[in-house]
């Protein structure tokens, strides 16, 4: 009787090792899962905002002074993904090392239009990811000595 019953506790107590590592693998799983959904869930707010973000570049100035009193509405742009009505990600921007030495670096004002759109996910909780991102806005226009004809880099245009 007795090795009857050493045999049970022992069994039980395997048991309960093995049912405690197979609940250990699948939070852990969870989290693998939730970690990505998030990431993704960030990427997917850099991207919505790069229009919005490129359109204002004039306000960047405001944005990146410091002083939250002053930015518009709009700012920090947020977003919903999957039509809850609850925000999912929240982007803003950051300025990026553009200062020439040996000048120093001032985070609070833009020289390049350059910036880096940090977007963050809110809907996870347990894992949030950020992703940062190099905004670039480049001017409009044509090379004026390429009017002349060819066009830029001799491709032709119009004006021959």
């Amino acid at each position: 009787m007795l090795l009857v019953a050493t045999i049970l506790v022992a069994l039980l107590a395997g048991g309960g090792v093995a049912l405690y590592v197979q609940l250990q693998s699948t939070k852990s799983a969870g989290l693998v899962k939730a970690s990505k959904n998030s990431l993704f869930c960030a990427e997917a707010g850099v991207i919505a905002s790069r229009p919005t973000l490129a359109l204002n570049y004039l306000t960047w100035p405001i944005l990146l002074d410091g002083n939250a009193a002053n930015d518009p509405t709009w700012y920090p742009l947020t977003g919903d993904l999957d039509g809850d009505g609850v925000g999912d990600y929240e982007v803003t921007i950051k300025d990026n090392d553009d200062e020439v030495p040996p000048a120093p670096n001032d985070p609070l004002f833009d020289n390049d239009r350059r910036v880096f759109a940090v977007g963050r996910c809110l809907k996870s909780t347990e894992v949030s990811r950020e992703v940062t991102e190099l905004l670039i806005v480049g001017g409009g226009g044509y090379v004026y000595r390429n009017q002349a004809g060819g066009g830029g880099w001799n491709t032709g245009n119009q004006n021959q």
